[in-house]
């Protein structure tokens, strides 16, 4: 495991101004509620966090994920590269059409496609993801060189996506940024909207406790206490399903301190 270090972030937004002017935005338009609707399927196991996949840091205080931007510089910079690589074949296999139109174009598109990447890749700000489940706060990318976007879980705004032309890509869980900069896609865990939205909420009201996976099985007995010496306060968002304790004595404290 990685050791453990500070995850708590700066606020840098509260609100989502273009929404009081009427805006319109993909993200808007397509709005989930915040409520816990679906359990079981997606889950953190312990397994992937140990691996890196997805998550950089996982416990009962905040989940870190891995960066997947420079991966993406890094994606797009090597498409550019291939396209370099076949304008400079057909440079050899075609030294008559060195200054057509065609070549010209494809030659300056991919340099400049490829310069965009590399320049991209070591200029980009630090792009972080992170529930904050202490703090009740969220931490997510900004659009390529905007920084970071901290809220609080309570103003975040979030959606799903609709479908592409060829009707794929639908039902995917969206964060919407405050800044009408598009918004940011989170399939890190079932790829459904509603699975994935029910477990960041079951994880992010720590007044209840952790959802399912063995990932939080450790940490389990340390946030037990830790809500029952704040008294078992009642949860911060509605769920269609009892998120019972981790076992039949730990729910019998809840219900005689807490009431539910």
């Amino acid at each position: 495991m990685v050791k453990e270090k500070d995850y708590k972030r700066k606020v840098t937004h509260s609100e989502y101004i273009f929404m009081n002017e009427g805006a319109e935005q993909v993200g808007i338009v397509n709005k989930l509620e915040k409520e816990i609707s679906h359990h079981k399927k997606a889950v953190i196991k312990k397994e992937v966090v140990i691996a890196q996949k997805h998550f950089k840091y996982v416990n009962d205080k905040y989940i870190q994920l891995l960066d997947g931007a420079k991966i993406i510089a890094i994606g797009g910079g090597g498409i550019f590269f291939i396209l370099i690589l076949m304008v400079i074949i057909g440079a050899f296999k075609f030294p008559n059409d060195l200054l057509t139109s065609a070549f010209l174009f494809w030659s300056i598109f991919s340099a400049i496609g490829f310069l965009f990447f590399v320049y991209y890749y070591f200029t980009m700000p630090a792009k972080e993801t992170i529930y904050n489940r202490e703090d009740g706060l969220v931490t997510f990318p900004g659009f390529m060189w905007h920084k970071n976007i901290t809220m609080s879980i309570h103003d975040v705004e979030f959606a799903f996506s609709q479908p592409s032309a060829q009707g794929i890509g639908a039902y995917q869980l969206r964060i919407v940024r405050p800044d009408k900069m598009f918004t940011q896609t989170f399939g890190w865990f079932s790829g459904n909207c509603y699975e994935d939205l029910s477990y960041i909420l079951w994880f992010m009201d720590k007044n209840r406790p952790l959802p399912p996976g063995d990932a939080f099985d450790e940490f389990r007995g340390r946030d037990f206490e830790r809500r029952k010496a704040a008294g078992f306060p009642k949860p911060m968002f509605p769920s269609r399903f009892p998120t019972p304790e981790a076992n039949t004595e730990q729910q019998k404290v809840r219900e005689r301190i807490g009431g539910w």
